[in-house]
């Protein structure tokens, strides 16, 4: 239990579909003067060093985010990825990848608030560490620049990231984001956001819900019943019979064959989908599918209301 580390998978091909699709959102959320707040269950260590031996064995971020950033071509990059292009190519010149509280750190300005948990012992010094220094990009008057005259409001929670959902749902400020993106290695990862996330739109039904999980051969059944039954409590909750859809986006770098790599792909279900999300996704994602893996890869974008 909780052996999972981060960076040893940091900016592989399923943090390129989790954080391009935060970053999104995100620009979203920027776009009003309105403050907003960001719930990330899963913090890990915010920032990841390419060089860490535990990548270099892997050889995740090579296939991936290195990769990608080394075939863009940035003439033709689509705009719905130019700003995390930038953050993820300005980090790299420090040998580094922002994980998903970095990202959201880059994007908030002095109003807004991120809650941050990680339970993993060693990683929630890192994390903590990490954050405690500023973003090296920032968002202001509409684009990713280097000066910052303020420090992010975040709050770090050592401990359960689940736990720390039922305690801060509905913050105070109720315009906002819940990202879960738990490491799946236990049975109770897969029972968890479904409960969890279920009793959050409860009491908040307003709130982006973000669900990563990744694409496993020997889980595909337990992942459909997770997934499944997540939108089924969502919709049965729908009072208001908001026009805001639920959207399932998928990137694949192999077919679920049985001899393909036990991660073949992952994905992201989003509740309250912003408006124009999806035609983003539609640019973004075989984009992206077109530079990671340009024969054997696909993507898919499924709507639920």
């Amino acid at each position: 239990m909780l052996s999972y580390r981060h960076n040893f998978h940091a900016g592989n091909h399923a943090d390129i579909l989790k954080h391009s699709t935060l970053m999104l959102l995100l620009e979203t959320m920027v776009q009003k003067d309105k403050p907003f707040t960001v719930l990330d269950t899963h913090g890990g260590g915010g920032i990841y060093n390419l060089d860490n031996p535990g990548l270099l064995h892997t050889g995740e971020a090579e296939k991936g985010i290195l990769t990608f950033l080394d075939t863009v071509q940035y003439a033709e990059l689509p705009s719905t990825l130019e700003n995390y292009v930038r953050l993820c190519s300005h980090y790299r010149q420090k040998n580094l990848y922002p994980g998903s509280p970095e990202i959201i750190r880059s994007m908030m300005r002095e109003k807004d608030k991120l809650f941050v948990a990680e339970l993993h012992s060693t990683e929630i010094e890192v994390l903590r560490d990490n954050l405690s220094t500023q973003p090296l990009l920032c968002y202001q008057e509409g684009q990713l620049l280097q000066n910052k005259d303020f420090t992010p409001s975040v709050t770090i929670h050592y401990g359960n990231g689940f736990e720390m959902l039922k305690a801060r749902v509905p913050p105070q400020i109720k315009r906002g984001i819940i990202l879960m993106d738990p490491s799946y290695e236990t049975d109770s990862d897969y029972r968890e956001p479904v409960t969890t996330l279920t009793s959050a739109y409860k009491k908040w039904p307003s709130a982006i819900i973000v669900l990563w999980y990744p694409l496993l051969v020997h889980r595909k059944e337990t992942l459909h019943t997770m997934k499944a039954k997540l939108i089924e409590n969502i919709l049965s909750l729908n009072t208001t019979h908001s026009d805001k859809p639920i959207l399932t986006a998928s990137l694949l770098v192999h077919g679920p064959e049985q001899d393909t790599p036990r991660l073949y792909g992952s994905e992201m279900l989003i509740v309250n989908a912003p408006y124009m999300l999806e035609e983003k996704l539609k640019i973004t994602l075989p984009y992206v599918q077109t530079i990671l893996s340009p024969l054997k890869g696909n993507w898919h974008i499924k709507k639920y209301l």
